[in-house]
């Protein structure tokens, strides 16, 4: 009889130990299940962020392609406002063209060279309000059509599209006490126009034209402001 009761328990403790180690191997499995699960849901999640951002370099990558010749207008007209110190004595003003029939001479007289270019492009950057550079014909009514003391472009007061900063480096000495250009003459106007053409056409020949993206809207694609007359 005790040997028999104490087979009995022996077996039992077998019976016991084998349970648990089947526990503790099930237990495992779980622990490897969840493990892997967690690390598969992980790998997704960053797999979905890769792909997000990957998506968002694509789209930054078309935007940078959309820019076109106003962004390295931009730039052109940023290292203006550096260097124009070095270039200031070269913008002297030039000798003037004889007086048209359309505009009485003694304004005219006071105008730039290239006066005519500059009107041009006042009516594509500034135009009053309702009125389109496309109906106006004459000198005299591009004159009138522009909108030379318009303030609502905050960015942008004045005729000719010229930034505050631009204004202030390259505006004529008559107006050195102007703080804006909408304050300034026509003919002061114009002479900015002319002095950061002439800047911009010496540090970057061929290329001064694009210091105004509207340059090409009025046909004017060469180093000869007079391109856009033709």
């Amino acid at each position: 009889m005790t040997t028999r009761k104490t087979r009995t328990t022996k077996q039992n403790e077998e019976i016991s130990i084998a349970f648990a180690f089947a526990e503790y191997d099930a237990h495992k499995r779980r622990v490897r299940d969840q493990r892997e699960k967690r690390d598969r849901e992980l790998a997704t999640s960053v797999g979905v962020e890769i792909g997000i951002m990957r998506e968002s370099d694509r789209r930054k990558a078309r935007e940078n392609k959309i820019w076109d010749r106003g962004f390295i207008v931009g730039v052109l007209v940023a290292v203006a406002c550096i260097l124009i110190g070095l270039y200031s004595a070269s913008l002297a003003e030039g000798a003037t063209r004889p007086a048209p029939k359309a505009i009485p001479a003694t304004a005219a007289q006071s105008y730039p060279p290239h006066w005519r270019t500059w009107l041009r492009i006042g009516m594509c950057e500034q135009p009053k309000r309702g009125i389109s550079w496309h109906d106006v014909k004459t000198d005299k009514q591009r004159i009138r059509s522009i909108a030379w003391k318009q303030t609502y472009n905050h960015s942008f007061p004045g005729g000719l599209g010229f930034t505050r900063q631009n204004w202030d480096e390259f505006k004529p000495p008559s107006a050195k006490r102007i703080a804006l250009m909408s304050d300034a003459t026509i003919a002061q106007q114009l002479w900015a126009a002319e002095r950061l053409w002439r800047w911009a056409e010496r540090t970057y020949p061929g290329n001064g034209h694009t210091a105004w993206v509207c340059s090409y809207t009025i046909g004017w694609t060469t180093s000869d402001p007079d391109d856009a007359l033709r």
